[in-house]
Parts: C-alpha cells; sequence; structure tokens
C-alpha cells in the first residue's frame, strides 16, 4: 500500500508540473476563474440529521486469547449530526469558509453482557465535535486551487479526561483544479483522512459534470460518486456510492481492559442511498435517505491503526439504513 501512495503521489507531481508548463505558455486572463460549474446546489449553512441501522447481526473474533468469540445483534446503531458552515473571507480572488460539526453516535445490543466490547458500548456516546475550513483560491487563467483541513476530537472523553489531544485526528485535502467550461470542472489532488478507519493518505481525483439541465454528476474518487436529478427548483433526488468511517480513541471502558492503555474503535464501511431533498419554506429544506450499508472494518485495537494490535475483530452484516435531516440553504449570493 505505501508503495502504491508514494507511486501515485509522484505521478500526480508530474502531472501538476506538465500543467503548470502548458499553462504558462497560455495568455493570461484578465478575470479570476469562478470554479463552480453552472447549476451547482446551493450549499447547507446548517444541517441536522438523525441517521439509524436497526437489527445489524455481528460477530467478533478474539485475537488475544484472553476473552471468547462470540455472536449477537446490534438493535440499533443511531447517529445524530450537526453541522454549521459560515463564509469568512469571500472575493473573486479568494473564498474562505469555516465550518464546525458535531456528531453523536450510540448502540445497544440485544445481548450485551455475552462479551465485553458490547457491555462498554452500550448505551455509550461516541462522540465528534470539530472544527474545518475550506479555502479556494482562483487564478487568472482556468485554474483554481483547493484545501480543506479539519480537526476532530474522536472518542468517548468527558470532562474527566486529563488530555482532549489524545482524542485529536486530523483530516487535510489539498488538490489543483481545472475550470473547463461552465458544465464541467476537474481536480487532482490528495487526502489524508479516516474514511477507511485508519489514518491514509489517497491520491483523489475530483470532478463535476453536467450532463443535460436535469442529471449532473459529482466525485471524489475513490471517496464518493454521487448523481443528482434537479426536478424543479424546489426538489432533487440524488443517489450516493460512499465509503465512510470513523477512528475513536476509547478512555472510559472498564477494568476488563487493564493490560491495554490506547484503545482504538475503527469503522470502516461502503454505503449505497437513493435521497430526496424537498425545499419546505424559505431557506428551509427536508431530506429523507434509505441505503444499504456493507461495513468493510470493524475492530477494536490497541492501536490508532485498524490493522494494528486487534483485540476483537468484528464481522458485521450487511444492513439498510434510514436518515432523515433539516437544513438551511441560505440565498446563493450569501
Amino acid at each position: 500500500m505505501k508503495k502504491i501512495q508514494i507511486i501515485s503521489i509522484m505521478l500526480l507531481i508530474c502531472f501538476f508540473q506538465a500543467h503548470a508548463q502548458m499553462d504558462s505558455l497560455q495568455n493570461v486572463k484578465s478575470k479570476y476563474c469562478v470554479p463552480a460549474i453552472k447549476g451547482i446546489p446551493i450549499g447547507k449553512g446548517f444541517s441536522f440529521e438523525y441517521q439509524t441501522l436497526p437489527n445489524v447481526a455481528i460477530e467478533t473474533k478474539d485475537k488475544t486469547g484472553i476473552f471468547s468469540d462470540s455472536k449477537s445483534t446490534i438493535k440499533s446503531n443511531s447517529n445524530i449530526e450537526a453541522k454549521l458552515k459560515i463564509p469568512i473571507f469571500d472575493k473573486p480572488y479568494l473564498t474562505v469558509l469555516g465550518g464546525l460539526k458535531y456528531t453523536f453516535e450510540e448502540y445497544h445490543f440485544e445481548n450485551p453482557v455475552i462479551n465485553p466490547l458490547y457491555k462498554n458500548l452500550e448505551d455509550r456516546g461516541l462522540k465528534s465535535i470539530g472544527a474545518n475550513v475550506t479555502v479556494i483560491k482562483p487564478t487568472k487563467s482556468n485554474k483554481f486551487w483547493i484545501f480543506k483541513a479539519s480537526a476532530d476530537l474522536n472518542g468517548d472523553y468527558d470532562q474527566n479526561n486529563g488530555n482532549l489531544t489524545d482524542y485529536l485526528k486530523f483530516s487535510i485535502s489539498p488538490a489543483l483544479g481545472w475550470k473547463v467550461n461552465d458544465n464541467f470542472s476537474y481536480a487532482l489532488g490528495l487526502s489524508y483522512n479516516y474514511r477507511f478507519g485508519s489514518p491514509l493518505i489517497l491520491p483523489v481525483i475530483a470532478f463535476n459534470k453536467n450532463l443535460n439541465e436535469k442529471w449532473s454528476i459529482e466525485a471524489i474518487l475513490p471517496l464518493f460518486i454521487k448523481s443528482r436529478f434537479k426536478f424543479d427548483e424546489g426538489i432533487s433526488w440524488l443517489n450516493t456510492i460512499e465509503v465512510e468511517g470513523a477512528s475513536y480513541k476509547l478512555n472510559n471502558f472498564s477494568s476488563e481492559f487493564p493490560q491495554f492503555d490506547n484503545l482504538h474503535l475503527h469503522r470502516s464501511d461502503i454505503q449505497f442511498t437513493t435521497r430526496i431533498e424537498k425545499k419546505l419554506v424559505g431557506w428551509l429544506w427536508a431530506a429523507t435517505e434509505v441505503g444499504f450499508r456493507k461495513n468493510l472494518t470493524y475492530d477494536l485495537t490497541n492501536s490508532n491503526k485498524a490493522n494494528n494490535n486487534i483485540i476483537f475483530d468484528n464481522t458485521i452484516k450487511s444492513a439498510l439504513l434510514f436518515n432523515v435531516s433539516l437544513f438551511i440553504s441560505p440565498r446563493k449570493k450569501l
């Protein structure tokens, strides 16, 4: 995996250098590039979502020899998420957006006492609270730079935890984009994130393409790809394939884990969802979503990496998911 990442990074660097040489030979435009394509959806200034997965079978294998294997059912896995995004600086030559995020994930098991992992996750809130920034720097050609970064506290922390930096997770994504025309743009870059459970650097290819006045496609590969059908200005239909995941630092588990001092729960899934977004009134929108989640990783480790020092190797069966949300979309000029 490391060799593939190094080769991919070198190819991206060579590609950027070649494009830079080509752009230097072109005439410089008098106006800054507008990265957005025609008909791009209005951004979400504030959103609140509730998602649940009912009755998910789980099988746990003990990798230490201390515990035992077990099987159970997760009666419900619920997740609440709130996001806020505000413009900090908005000029033709530079746009800076700031954001805040809070998530709360909770599990309920059919028979939690048969395994210490189930027992400790039962009714326990796994939280994530963080801030993020997005910087968009257009140039006086058809190029634009994008930089995204976030810092989140992930885990079962509370006011009694001494060192919150143990829970800190970073994500960073720089990219260089090209606006081909009003219906197509693309970008190449790198992404350091936890979507696959462990921290990983990935080369990414992003693009936005209007197929016609109704259909469009948006993607950041290999993280997600999304199709959008706009019925009218007040209702849209979205279909998404997305890799989604998290890494939680655990510090409040019971005395059944005294020999482990760096407990982490790593989760990674691929989701297939279909979603309807409808304008209710003014800036207020509502959405409902159903889908299918296939688990890739769900391990308890004594490491911040999903494949190191595994304590419990869990296999979670595929399951249906349901999501409802409300969000506020201000006018485009805001």
